[in-house]
């Protein structure tokens, strides 16, 4: 009995290592959070917001009432920058997890959420609504509704194209060759838009919505984010043996009892509405479900799903946090779109990764 010990050590060692490695991730997400709170354009110390926040939550405001810090101070962390922080954190964990996912179902680790058509559907869809608004709708819910309806409906169109091209089967290379048309589609749509557009001011809206926000962020704009992204949480993490068993294989998770087929198009149209939900607030953050899943892997040294998913959504986090906070911060008083910031990262790595890729492929 000795021996299984033994062999059985260095995993409990390995587990004990990433239990607490998360919990730092964690605090230095919590520590994240009131730094980046304090960051823009009127500079507000970290003590303050601590005092804020503190003061908020636990006291009920006792400490506004008696006059402990300024009422415009409060109104700039707790109206403005808050909800924008909880956002960016909401959207990173969103965008991570589904990334993980992502790379998982289609065994492909530089897949992305965006594969889907999620994000060029959305696109079509907003710069519809704000090019030409239709009355069926009022008010700013206007363009996340026509957002999302342009998200679901270019990914059914790539699941449709999908099962076509497989033979009436998803299969990773067939779900991400249609994503590609798809995504080439919708863009051509949105370009279209754009060109029969007469409004300077529509045109404007549009472009800075492609290259992605969380500026808008308000208290009640959070909860179907933070509603659908914890969803998402919670599904992939309960599924994850099943995430593991793709890992292994078609043939080997078939032959275990798992319908690949049936369990990769429910879990890519679960993605679609997560992300959807996501895209239609925030407008477009690439890269972010690409870059986080291969650094959470890092970190973590496993290929076990349910640990990648956990790291993930601290991980993806603290990224799109400390990504919004150098957007509104680190150029000025003009504010640099979070999409920006999120592709001069992204678009290394991505490159970094085909070299990788196409390295391993000429040592085999």
């Amino acid at each position: 009995m000795a021996a299984p010990k033994e062999l059985a050590r260095p995993r409990d060692e390995r587990e004990i290592r990433n239990y607490m490695l998360l919990l730092l991730l964690i605090a230095l997400l919590l520590l994240s959070m009131v730094v980046t709170v304090s960051i823009g354009s009127a500079r507000i110390p970290v003590d303050t917001v601590y005092r804020i926040l503190t003061d908020r939550l636990f006291f009920g405001g006792r400490g506004l009432a008696e006059g402990a810090y300024r009422n415009s101070s409060f109104q700039i962390v707790w109206n403005i920058r808050l909800p924008r922080v909880l956002m960016g954190m909401v959207a990173g964990s969103g965008l991570a997890i589904c990334g993980v996912a992502m790379q998982s179902l289609l065994l492909n680790p530089i897949a992305d959420p965006y594969i889907l058509g999620v994000s060029s559907g959305a696109s079509a869809g907003a710069s519809l609504s704000l090019l030409f608004p239709i009355t069926f709708f009022v008010g700013g819910s206007q363009v996340t509704i026509f957002a999302m309806i342009g998200a679901v409906g270019a990914s059914l169109l790539v699941y449709a194209m999908s099962l076509a091209g497989g033979g009436g089967r998803v299969q990773s290379i067939t779900l991400l060759l249609s994503g590609m048309a798809v995504n080439a589609m919708m863009t051509a749509v949105t370009s279209l838009l754009i060109f029969l557009a007469k409004s300077n001011e529509g045109i404007a809206a549009v472009y800075n919505w492609q290259m992605g926000t969380i500026a808008s962020a308000q208290w009640k704009t959070l909860s179907v984010s933070i509603l659908s992204v914890s969803a998402a949480a919670l599904v992939f993490i309960m599924k994850y043996r099943d995430f593991n068993l793709i890992m292994m294989g078609e043939d080997e998770a078939n032959a275990l009892g798992l319908k690949v087929n049936q369990f990769r198009l429910l879990m890519a149209l679960f993605i679609t509405l997560v992300i959807a939900s996501l895209v239609s607030v925030t407008g477009i953050i690439g890269f972010v479900g690409l870059i986080v899943p291969h650094m959470a892997r890092f970190l973590c040294r496993t290929s076990n799903n349910k640990t990648i998913f956990s790291y993930s959504v601290v991980i993806g986090a603290i990224f799109l946090i400390w990504a919004d906070a150098l957007s509104r911060s680190g150029f000025g008083a003009a504010e640099l779109p979070i999409g920006i910031v999120t592709a001069f990262v992204g678009g290394p790595f991505f490159l970094y990764l085909m070299i990788q890729k196409n390295y391993s492929r000429r040592t085999d």
